[in-house]
């Protein structure tokens, strides 16, 4: 059994998920994880596949032309043996603020100065339901390493948001 992972993108449109899961079905594929998601029109998805070693040359040969053909472009990479796992305690960060350029970068340079992996990280961008003020959120699973003193970065954190006027949660996740 091999496990590789399937990278795509491509206009969206109904049923591309259907079609998508069927051509893997095809190969045997089980499909471990997934993200899948819709921006602006465009369908991205993100896939941990789990296929026997006799298929995988073929589903690695093949499955890019038939994703082609559904308006994807697809690319497969093969895992390493070892996952790449960072030791540590897992913490959802959530912020929320009126829309400005930068605040991802703010806030996943602070925590690459604390060495703290960012396992999942997710934006959205709505419009206020009283003011149409754009309103900014962003929500991120992180693995904080066990040498790192969760109060300093607590309160480095802290002071990040009320720079850039932000609501700031930090939980065990």
């Amino acid at each position: 059994m091999q496990q590789l992972v399937l990278t795509a993108v491509g206009p969206d449109h109904p049923g591309i998920v259907d079609s998508l899961t069927e051509a893997l079905s095809n190969f045997g594929v089980n499909i471990a994880d997934s993200r899948m998601t819709n921006l602006a029109g465009q369908f991205a998805i993100m896939m941990l596949l789990e296929v026997g070693d006799d298929q995988a040359d073929a589903l690695t040969h093949k499955l890019p032309g038939k994703a082609q053909a559904m308006g994807l472009t697809a690319t497969l990479a093969t895992t390493s043996d070892q996952p790449t796992r960072v030791g540590g305690v897992p913490y959802r960060v959530r912020t929320y603020a009126m829309d400005q350029a930068g605040l991802v970068h703010r806030f996943t340079h602070l925590l690459h100065t604390h060495q703290v992996n960012i396992e999942q990280l997710d934006t959205r961008l709505e419009h206020g339901a009283h003011t149409g003020t754009p309103l900014f959120s962003m929500d991120m699973i992180v693995t904080v390493p066990r040498e790192v003193k969760l109060k300093d970065l607590r309160d480095q954190l802290e002071q990040l948001s009320a720079e850039l006027n932000c609501d700031l949660d930090i939980d065990r996740a």
